[in-house]
């Protein structure tokens, strides 16, 4: 008796709009929907995501994206090593090491989605949802009684302002680089309907008063502008590295010297001028890993300090929580991903590497595990990631002989 293949016609459009209803999902709960919820609601839309593959499982994948579920494979053995030597309790080292099983499954998502959907479905599809989410919030905030003055917390999974504002940020970057796009140039008429949906975004984003996402987006979308000029300056593995770290280098250093930057430009401590407080919980750090430089103190390791129990930068938390030579591989690793997206030709280069500049620009000031449980980095950094991975996305979408 003969069975009929998963990549049937029908099969397949059964698994595209599984494909399809798991991203709305992912978005509308991360853009909607608060907290716990959220994160659920938001795993079972990367899970559906990756089922509705039909190769997986069944054929071989692309050998980068084995490289990248091989690199998690490996800071995952690490952190558990890490924990161990900590004597971390079970249950607490589960949720961390259960973290990178999460990233595997938003990697082979990625992949499906780029397949399935397109680069420019996907980034049309997130823009949407982010400025109808920033619409609302708006429309909450100002309903409360609250004014402009007011620090504004976005709708959706984060909850707090900060990643609130990197979720809308991705958003606005993604628009940016598919009007970028010059083999499909837009219409004026498009071009202001964009202008008019992106501005609750941006106003939502001035609102949150989040200094480090800001500063990374006029980064990343003064980035963009370099690389892909006709005949102009070439992107190369060397030089996006470079812009990567210069990103995550300058919202660092402004925190530095935010001391001197207060003194002379503002007149008292409120809005944009409110102390970070970033160089106390960075000398805490720097204790920390002087402490326990080769395996850290593990993911689960929190300060003792209510508003300020983490790390606050990506890179220094990588050293406190991993270990300082887990660090140098995590930069590695982002080296020889920036020679790889060097070579990926179109807007799907330009999307990544804006993506990926302003991840380590945000992580300047936050994001301090960068392999933590799901939230809005998923939406910057894993996800183009993903796409950058996938391969031949003809493969995940039909299936291959």
């Amino acid at each position: 008796m003969t069975t009929i293949p998963d990549t049937s016609a029908r099969g397949l459009m059964v698994r595209n709009v599984l494909c399809v209803a798991g991203y709305l999902l992912l978005l509308l709960s991360a853009y909607f929907i608060a907290k716990n919820l959220s994160a659920k609601l938001m795993i079972a839309g990367l899970v559906t995501i990756a089922v509705s593959d039909p190769t997986l499982l069944r054929e071989r994948l692309p050998r980068l994206l084995e490289w990248g579920l091989a690199a998690l494979a490996g800071f995952a053995a690490w952190t558990v090593l890490g924990l161990l030597v900590n004597g971390i309790p079970l249950g607490p080292a589960s949720d961390a090491v259960a973290n990178f099983a999460l990233l595997a499954v938003a990697l082979l998502a990625g992949r499906r989605l780029l397949a399935c959907c397109g680069l420019r479905f996907i980034l049309g599809a997130l823009f949407a949802v982010a400025s109808l989410s920033a619409l609302l919030t708006l429309v909450l905030h100002f309903g409360a009684g609250l004014s402009l003055a007011d620090r504004l917390v976005p709708l959706g999974r984060p909850s707090n302002s900060i990643p609130g504002a990197g979720g809308l940020c991705i958003a606005l970057i993604g628009i940016v680089a598919l009007l970028g796009d010059r083999s499909r140039p837009a219409a004026p008429a498009t071009i202001a309907l964009v202008a008019l949906a992106a501005l609750p975004i941006v106003v939502a984003v001035a609102m949150t008063q989040s200094r480090g996402p800001i500063l990374a987006t006029v980064v990343a979308l003064a980035a963009t502008r370099l690389p892909w000029r006709p005949g102009g300056w070439r992107l190369t593995g060397w030089r996006l590295f470079a812009v990567v770290l210069l990103a995550w280098s300058l919202t660092t250093a402004l925190i530095v010297i935010e001391p001197w930057l207060r003194a002379m430009l503002c007149v008292d401590q409120s809005n944009f001028c409110r102390p970070s407080s970033r160089q106390q919980i960075w000398t805490w750090v720097f204790e920390h890993i002087s402490q326990r430089p080769l395996l850290g103190f593990t993911p689960v390791f929190r300060f003792a300090d209510s508003l300020f129990n983490h790390a606050h930068n990506g890179l220094f938390g990588t050293a406190m929580y991993f270990g300082v030579p887990a660090l140098v591989a995590a930069l590695a690793m982002t080296f020889v991903y920036c020679r790889h997206l060097a070579t990926v030709d179109g807007g799907l280069s330009t999307f990544c590497a804006a993506a990926l500049i302003f991840s380590f620009g945000y992580m300047g000031s936050d994001l301090p595990n960068p392999f933590s449980f799901v939230n809005m980095h998923f939406f910057f950094l894993w996800l183009p990631i993903a796409f950058t991975l996938a391969g031949r996305s003809e493969e995940a979408a039909t299936g291959s002989d």
